[in-house]
């Protein structure tokens, strides 16, 4: 919350009680209005009920005009029905549910009047005049009649009951409720006027006191000092915004340190290359000569290790100085396809030796990149090293590198169409506590690594203008992504799927 909204709650909270009353007001005519609504549509009930009540009486006097000798009235008769049904059905809709059972007893009276028009029309037709007027002087004066009256006694009463006593025990509640409101209003003026002041006062004055003393720890040099914002207004912004800039200063000064770090470590890297390059030649040199002069199979064993230990070196020391002294970047369009076959190139003998199936898959259509050729090889033969590595022999695994086209780049701080390429195998995996690691100078796992071959392969790759990630799960392998821009006016189809 900004400090302009804070003040504006204090105020708020000052006024409240005078909102209060207002709302109070407002519900309180809204009850009223709601309390001469219920009195209306009761009204309105009995008022549908009175004419249930006149259709009926109609009915009956439809049976006694026939009796008397008008013989229009049992054709008018069906035409009462539905009158009366009509009324029934309307007064019924509106009818609560404690009042359902009067409607019950009035459709029931309804339907015993036909029952009693049906027996004195067969009677009167059948010429049997006297039977027919006795049965409706018995059945409608003397029972039906009189039943609908109690009926329509009670149905009055408890009409007039319900809406006058509803209307004055909801205009006493309503009374009622202003008593309090009133007796309310001042203790939560009070209230919210001391709050409001607490309120103002702790989100100044405490916030600006840790500021100026994180302010104070920093200036005086602890970087590392944590700096929580306590508020969310303009103040935890100006908090927010110092920390960034103490961040920003931490990093800046681990990164020279390592700059400084890596530096030395270059330049030591390749004073030692260049100092070892050429005595180790010369020793390599003289085992070979050595081992075509010498018969006895355990000399030339014990020289074949030689020569096989002075290529492990070279390696190291190339290794050395690539890291320490890289090439100028020389970018052109290129294959993907080309580039992973030129990598795989030198291990074959080696997946074959190892037992180790080797899985292609490419998406069709994967447009070009732009690459310095060797050097995007060059990280690719890295990655695909360490993935040997993790497969010891004699268990072997399985090699998959696959490329598809998607938007964004693997690490997710990039935008636009690249080329995705997965280099996955099926070794014991790396550990979680390690992968943030595996990129950085002369980290390695193996005794006999240098640490250089992922570092190159990142900042190769990064050259690039792409992204290098590493995911693992210990048990079950290692995935390698790699996400390179697409060369420039080159088509790209349509993504086939995402790189998450």
């Amino acid at each position: 919350m900004t400090l302009q909204r804070k003040l504006l709650v204090g105020f708020a909270l000052m006024v409240v009680p005078t909102l209060f009353v207002g709302v109070q007001a407002i519900r309180t005519n809204a009850l009223e209005r709601a309390t001469l609504e219920a009195l209306g549509q009761r009204l309105a009930r009995s008022r549908t009920y009175a004419d249930v009540e006149d259709a009926m009486f109609n009915q009956t006097q439809v049976i006694w005009r026939y009796l008397s000798g008008d013989p229009a009235a049992k054709r008018e008769f069906p035409l009462t029905e539905q009158v009366v049904g009509y009324w029934l059905d309307r007064w019924t809709a509106v009818l609560p549910p404690d009042e359902v059972k009067h409607a019950e007893g009035v459709r029931q009276i309804e339907a015993d009047i036909r029952a009693v028009a049906a027996r004195v029309f067969k009677l009167h037709d059948a010429g049997q005049r006297d039977a027919a007027a006795l049965i409706a002087r018995r059945e409608l004066v003397e029972r039906l009649q009189p039943t609908l009256a109690r009926v329509n006694r009670e149905i009055y009463r408890q009409a007039r009951e319900l809406s006058v006593q509803g209307a004055v025990t909801q205009m006493q509640a309503i009374v009622e409720a202003k008593r309090r409101v009133l007796w309310g209003t001042g203790l939560l003026a009070l209230v919210a006027g001391l709050l409001a002041s607490w309120l103002i006062a702790r989100d100044l004055a405490r916030p600006l006191n840790q500021l100026r003393q994180a302010m104070a720890v920093v200036g005086a040099g602890d970087l590392d000092h944590a700096i929580v914002p306590s508020s969310a207004d303009e103040i935890g912004e100006l908090a927010r915004a110092f920390a960034r800039m103490t961040e920003q200063l931490r990093q800046s000064r681990a990164q020279l340190v390592q700059s400084q770090k890596l530096a030395s470590i270059g330049q030591m890297a390749a004073a030692v290359a260049h100092g070892l390059r050429n005595p180790l030649a010369s020793l390599r040199a003289a085992a070979q000569l050595a081992r075509h002069r010498v018969d006895a199979p355990a000399a030339r064993e014990q020289l074949d290790a030689i020569v096989e230990q002075v290529d492990r070196l070279d390696v190291r020391i190339a290794h050395l100085l690539q890291f320490s002294r890289p090439a100028p970047f020389h970018p052109l369009r290129e294959s993907v396809r080309t580039l992973v076959e030129g990598a795989l190139s030198g291990f074959a003998e080696l997946l074959r030796l190892r037992g180790i199936e080797l899985v292609l898959r490419f998406a069709e259509a994967v447009p070009d990149v732009r690459v310095d050729p060797m050097r995007l090889e060059q990280a690719l033969t890295e990655i695909v090293s360490n993935a040997l590595d993790a497969m010891s022999p004699p268990a072997g695994g399985r090699l998959e590198i696959g490329a598809h086209v998607a938007t964004g780049d693997a690490g997710g701080g990039g935008s636009g169409a690249g080329v995705v390429i997965d280099i996955t195998d099926s070794g014991c995996g790396i550990p979680a506590e390690i992968l943030p690691n595996l990129c950085e100078p002369f980290f390695t796992t193996r005794s006999e690594g240098t640490g250089l071959g992922l570092a190159i392969a990142q900042r190769y790759v990064e050259e690039a203008g792409g992204r290098l990630e590493i995911t693992s799960v210990v048990g079950r392998g290692t995935t390698v992504r790699i996400w390179l821009p697409v060369a420039s006016r080159d088509p790209v189809p349509a993504p086939q799927g995402t790189l998450a």
